[in-house]
């Protein structure tokens, strides 16, 4: 016995300690007990003591000690303490507010860590090697490569990514409305760049359905509304293509293309080039970020949306007629509009290749590559055959001179020059560009941080900005349009294996041996071909309609973000429609902000939770007490809302209370006045009288004298909110209730020590403890309220004592 006693004092010294209670503060507490301000808890019902007393004993090998405090398998909580005041809990627990950073907000942070430097009072050269580490992360990947178990992984992975960047290449070029080789160069340059820069081990980057199809909407505008630029600029797409030094690796110089072929490329260019110094800019200023504000609701509906004008302009390639390009609202309808105008003058040839290569891309996409998987590593690359195969039968055949079938035409052999795309049109494209930059950042973070996940190594947010700021930057110098990460390449390169950015260095190889040598051989590819294979591709966005149901069911507020997005990319354009998704999503957060939850709570039986009465009819209301709750910021555009539900579901408007004891104490009426006016004086005060009486009869019944405000879910309030509750307390005060505040967070409370907008008086550590001192001056019923907690064994046997 005597060492039972003692390992249970030594495991209620522990749980003491645990709890932050000092061995010198238990005898305080045991007195405290005796008092009538104390607060107990005890869970247990009279069913469950009558089935501890009956049950079992425990097996020999278990302890019959008292079970720690948060065991799952403790079935009683007994507490003890005084009745705190948020100050008194303070003082007693030595409350000591943490040291701010200098600075707005007093937290702003040095020059040096805001933009990702290492905190070095002297420059030394490990603080220059951590910056150069930071900027380029592939020294740091490269250094613990493994060329045994790595290197044959990324060579299979970039071999099978490089095949699939050449169909992809020349059919996002032309969604682009920009020559083939455009999107070649997309195969070569920007992977070469992220190689060095960036952070992501899996993602693919390079041409993109929904960048090819962002980037055609400035380029279709000026195209349509502007006349080419003067000869010395862009005469002929030679200058892009090809490289003025003469040296070897260029290949021959291009014929003379026309005036608007080239001044369409200058723009693709000048947007590229802007978008990729807007990410770079955001980038140098740590703006990773603001990839929190484009929600994936919003980004699945644009995308979503976005398919739809993938889809459209390919229409034209499928039938082999030409429409022309539109811009604004209802895009689509017009396009469809002029499409069935043309529809008698469609090409038969055009069709049939279109059909046929649709049929075998459906075919082996979903019934014979999922059966191929089970059996070889490698995808078939069913894109390139068939690029393969439509060249040479249309190289044979003469599908363009005897069926005047659409070809590609010529792509030029080499690699273009460094050239600087024309920056006078940078005023003309700003807002595209923008928009380009922001939104395919978030959709190539989101793969980034999808296989970063997955393969659980570290992402930097920032570093990504950057690198793909360098990307687009760089590469529009050398005749590449916006670079993005493609989710299906991104995939292909995560299941074969690819581990590191290595093998985009092996897919950069394979595409720098079609631009020397192999471009020219797809001169005679039908662009019914490219045409099929982007509509095909365009299968996994349309999936996205799935989401709908799903976000039916979790969330009506994102299902209506969707909604409003797709819509508005559908009915208007691509850019409007972001805007006008990206503006309803804000708009969701201040309508949700502004009307957050309340509720009234009460009290369960024999316990000190309380509850909201809606959910849990068994939680009682105390007499003359109103528990009100309010889950959300106090602002400047929720106080009224505040105000409104505070009145309305408690009963009582303290105005109204006021106004009625305003006129019932002005008493009679003055004698000088008319008798017209006496009347209606009389009048006036029996309705006053009357209008009082049924505005409390349902509080005054039962006596009420405080309103408890719940503030553990206030996290935040302003100086206009600091000034409404200083008004709000003196109000409730003119009409004879006090409002006590319970459970405020530290923003709360460090707002009260600034503006002392209430007295440190009415703010208690938790609704149990205001609303024993709300019961002060009415013992009667706070007697029963604790005897109702008393009332059960608050300790058990020794052998299964619960903890204190």
């Amino acid at each position: 016995m005597p060492k039972e006693r003692s390992a249970s004092a030594r495991l209620r010294r522990l749980d003491s300690n645990h709890a932050g209670i000092a061995e010198e503060d238990e005898t305080a507490f045991a007195k405290a007990d005796a008092a009538d301000d104390v607060a107990q808890v005890d869970g247990d019902d009279h069913e469950a003591q009558q089935a501890k007393q009956t049950s079992p004993p425990p097996p020999p090998h278990i302890h019959r000690c008292r079970p720690h405090r948060h065991s799952v398998t403790s079935k009683r909580v007994h507490v003890s303490r005084p009745i705190f005041s948020q100050a008194g809990f303070d003082a007693r627990y030595h409350f000591t507010r943490p040291k701010a950073p200098s600075g707005f907000g007093g937290e702003a942070r040095s020059v040096a860590e805001r933009f990702g430097a290492a905190a070095c009072h002297k420059p030394t050269g490990r603080c220059l090697l951590n910056c150069l580490l930071r900027l380029l992360p592939c020294v740091t990947i490269m250094r613990h490569y493994k060329l045994k178990k790595d290197l044959v992984a990324d060579i299979i992975a970039g071999l099978t990514v490089g095949i699939m960047n050449i169909p992809q290449g020349m059919a996002y070029a032309m969604l682009a409305d920009l020559p083939p080789v455009c999107g070649l160069y997309l195969g070569f340059y920007p992977l070469l760049l992220y190689f060095l820069f960036g952070t992501s081990r899996q993602v693919s980057m390079g041409t993109f359905a929904i960048s090819s199809l962002m980037v055609a909407v400035p380029v279709t505008r000026l195209a349509s509304q502007g006349t080419a630029p003067s000869p010395p600029s862009s005469t002929t797409l030679a200058a892009l293509v090809s490289n003025e030094t003469g040296d070897s690796i260029n290949g021959t110089l291009i014929t003379e293309a026309t005036d608007a072929a080239a001044y369409r490329t200058e723009v693709a260019l000048s947007v590229s080039l802007l978008a990729g110094l807007i990410q770079l800019g955001l980038g140098l200023l740590r703006f990773g970020f603001i990839t929190t504000y484009l929600s994936t609701p919003l980004v699945s509906g644009f995308t979503t949306g976005a398919a739809f004008h993938v889809l459209t302009s390919q229409v034209p390639s499928v039938l082999g007629i030409k429409v022309p390009r539109h811009s604004g609202f209802f895009k689509l309808a017009l396009t469809y509009a002029d499409v069935f105008k043309r529809i008698g003058g469609a090409n038969a040839a055009s069709m049939v290749i279109s059909a046929l290569c649709i049929g075998v891309l459906l075919l082996f996409r979903l019934f014979i590559n999922p059966r191929l998987a089970k059996r070889c590593r490698f995808p078939v690359p069913v894109e390139l055959t068939l690029v393969v195969a439509g060249a040479l039968s249309s190289h044979f055949a003469q599908f363009q001179a005897t069926y005047s079938v659409a070809v590609v035409g010529d792509i030029p052999s080499g690699l273009s020059a460094p050239r600087l795309p024309p920056v006078s049109l940078f005023p003309q494209v700003v807002e595209d560009a923008a928009q380009l930059a922001v939104i395919m950042y978030a959709c190539t973070f989101s793969i980034c941080k999808l296989y970063a996940d997955r393969h659980g190594y570290p992402l930097d947010s920032n570093q990504e900005l950057l690198a793909c700021g360098l990307v687009n930057s760089v590469g529009a110098c050398f005749g590449c349009y916006f670079s993005a990460g493609s989710l299906s390449r991104s995939q292909v390169q995560d299941d074969m294996g690819g581990r590191t950015q290595v093998t985009s260095l092996v897919a950069a190889s394979l595409m720098l041996l079609v631009l020397l040598v192999l471009g020219p051989l797809f001169k005679p590819l039908p662009t019914a071909v490219l045409a099929s294979i982007i509509i095909v591709a365009l299968k996994g966005l349309f999936m996205q309609f799935a989401d709908i149901r799903r976000l039916y069911r979790m969330s009506k507020y994102d299902l209506s973000i969707w909604l409003v997005c797709f819509l508005g990319v559908v009915i208007g354009n691509v850019s409007y429609g972001l805007v006008i998704g990206f503006a309803y999503s804000l708009l969701t957060v201040v309508c949700r902000t502004q009307s957050p939850g309340a509720s009234i709570l009460g009290r369960l039986p024999m316990t000190d939770i309380y509850k909201d009465t809606r959910f849990y009819p068994d939680a009682l209301q105390i007499p003359g007490v109103v528990v009100f709750r309010f889950d959300g910021a106090l602002y400047f555009a929720s106080v009224d809302n505040f105000r409104y539900r505070l009145v309305k579901l408690t009963g009582f408007d303290p105005k109204r209370r006021a106004s009625v004891d305003v006129k019932t104490d002005s008493g009679g009426v003055d004698s000088d006045n008319d008798h017209e006016v006496e009347e209606a004086t009389v009048a006036d005060v029996v309705k006053a009288d009357k209008a009082r009486d049924d505005d409390v009869e349902k509080h005054d019944s039962g006596g009420l004298h405080h309103v408890i405000v719940d503030c553990s879910g206030v996290n935040y309030i302003d100086s206009v909110g600091a000034t409404f509750l200083t008004s709000l307390v003196s109000d409730y005060q003119l009409a004879g209730v006090q409002i006590l505040l319970a459970g405020c967070k530290h923003q709360v409370r460090r707002m009260r020590d600034r503006c002392e907008f209430v007295d440190k008086s009415v703010m208690f550590v938790s609704v149990h403890d205001a609303v024993l001192t709300a019961l002060a001056d009415y013992p009667e019923t706070r007697r029963r309220l604790i005897s109702e907690v008393r009332s059960r064994t608050n300790s058990c046997e020794p052998a299964t004592a619960t903890a204190a």
